[in-house]
C-alpha cells in the first residue's frame, strides 16, 4: 500500500482525529441550534411561543383520555397555560388558539359532566375569552372509538387505514395480547427502508414487570403505563454511521418504529409511541438498566396493550395539508 493510501487511511479511522472533526461539527451544530431551538428566545417567537403552548395544551388533551383519569386533574398547569396564552395573543394579536381555547373548553366541559367544578380555571378563561375571540370552532377534548369498527379499519384502504391508528391511553387489562402478534408485527417492518439497506433498527421486547419498569422509567405515561402488556424499545446501531451520518440513525430508526406502529395496528393492537429524548446522564441509566448496549441509540419506545369495545383517545386536531407542504416550481 502507497504512504499516501496509509496517510489517507489514518486520518480517516483514527478515532482522536474522528473526535476532533466531531466537536467541529458538534459546535457548528449547536451554534445553529442556540438560535434556533424553541428555548432561545421564545417569547419573542411566534412559532417557538406556539410550540410551547401546544406541547402543554396537549398535555391536558392526553389526560382527560386516560382510562382511569382523576376528575379534577392539572388545575394549576391550566392556570398558568391560559395566562401563556394571552400574553401570547398580546405579543402576536394575528395568531390563532382557537385550539387551544377548544382543548379548555373541553376540560371545563369534561369536568363538569363528572360532577367537579373549576372555578378557578372557568373565572380565568373568562379573561382570556375577552381578549380573543374564536376564527373557527374546533374538535378537541376526547373522542370515543369503537374497537370493532377499528378492526375493520385495519382491512380497509390504506388512506382509512392508517387515519384509524391512533394513540391509545385506554387499554383493556382483560384480554391479553399474544406475543406471536408482537412478533409478527415486527417481521412486518423488517422491509421498512434503511440508508444503504444497513438495518440497523432493532426492537427490544419487555413484557410483564420489565416492560412496567420501563414505562415507569420513560415517565410520560403515569396513570396507564401498567395498563399495557408489552414495551418495546427500538435502537438504532451506531456502528453502520460515519461522521456525516451522525444523525441518520435517528431517521432510520424513527422509519422502523413508524412502520411497526402501523404494523402493530394492522395486527389489531393498541399502541402508544413514547419519547425517548432525554439528556445524556439519564440515556446511560437507560442503557445500564435495560441491557442496551453502548453502541445502541434509543429512538423510541412504544407501548402495547389490548383495545377496550369502547375506547377514548385525544383528538389531537391535525393542521390543514397546506400547512404540510410547499410546492417549488
Amino acid at each position: 500500500m502507497k504512504l499516501k493510501d496509509r496517510v489517507r487511511l489514518f486520518i480517516r479511522h483514527n478515532r482522536v482525529i474522528l473526535l476532533l472533526r466531531l466537536m467541529i461539527e458538534s459546535l457548528i451544530e449547536a451554534w445553529e441550534q442556540s438560535k434556533h431551538l424553541g428555548a432561545s428566545r421564545m417569547l419573542n417567537d411566534e412559532v417557538k411561543f406556539a410550540a410551547d403552548l401546544c406541547i402543554r395544551a396537549h398535555a391536558i388533551e392526553k389526560g382527560m383520555s386516560i382510562g382511569s383519569v382523576r376528575v379534577g386533574f392539572g388545575v394549576p398547569k391550566l392556570l398558568s397555560l391560559i395566562d401563556d396564552l394571552m400574553l401570547y395573543v398580546s405579543r402576536f394579536p394575528k395568531a390563532s388558539i382557537d385550539e387551544y381555547v377548544a382543548i379548555i373548553e373541553s376540560y371545563i366541559s369534561f369536568n363538569r359532566e363528572h360532577g367537579c367544578a373549576v372555578e378557578a380555571v372557568e373565572a380565568r378563561y373568562e379573561v382570556l375569552k375577552r381578549m380573543y375571540t374564536c376564527r373557527a370552532t374546533l374538535q378537541a377534548g376526547v373522542a370515543m372509538k369503537n374497537r370493532k369498527e377499528t378492526l375493520e379499519a385495519t382491512a380497509a384502504s390504506f388512506d382509512i387505514f392508517s387515519h384509524s391508528r391512533c394513540s391509545v391511553r385506554d387499554f383493556d387489562t382483560q384480554v391479553v395480547v399474544d406475543i406471536d402478534e408482537v412478533i409478527a408485527a415486527v417481521d412486518i417492518a423488517r422491509k421498512t427502508p434503511s440508508a444503504c439497506n444497513r438495518q440497523s433498527a432493532h426492537a427490544h421486547i419487555y413484557q410483564g414487570a420489565k416492560a412496567h419498569e420501563l414505562l415507569d422509567f420513560q415517565g410520560g405515561c403515569n396513570g396507564f403505563g401498567h395498563d399495557m402488556q408489552y414495551a418495546l424499545l427500538v435502537t438504532a446501531d451506531m456502528r453502520n454511521y460515519f461522521i456525516n451520518e451522525r444523525h441518520q440513525m435517528y431517521v432510520d430508526g424513527g422509519l422502523f418504529a413508524m412502520d411497526l406502529l402501523l404494523s402493530l395496528h394492522h395486527k389489531g393492537v393498541a399502541t402508544i409511541p413514547l419519547t425517548t429524548a432525554y439528556k445524556s446522564g439519564r440515556t446511560r441509566e437507560l442503557k445500564r438498566r435495560f441491557g442496551i448496549a453502548p453502541h445502541e441509540v434509543p429512538v423510541m419506545i412504544i407501548g402495547v396493550g389490548a383495545y377496550k369495545e369502547s375506547y377514548k383517545v385525544a383528538v389531537s386536531h391535525r393542521n390543514p395539508v397546506e400547512s404540510y407542504y410547499t410546492l417549488h416550481r
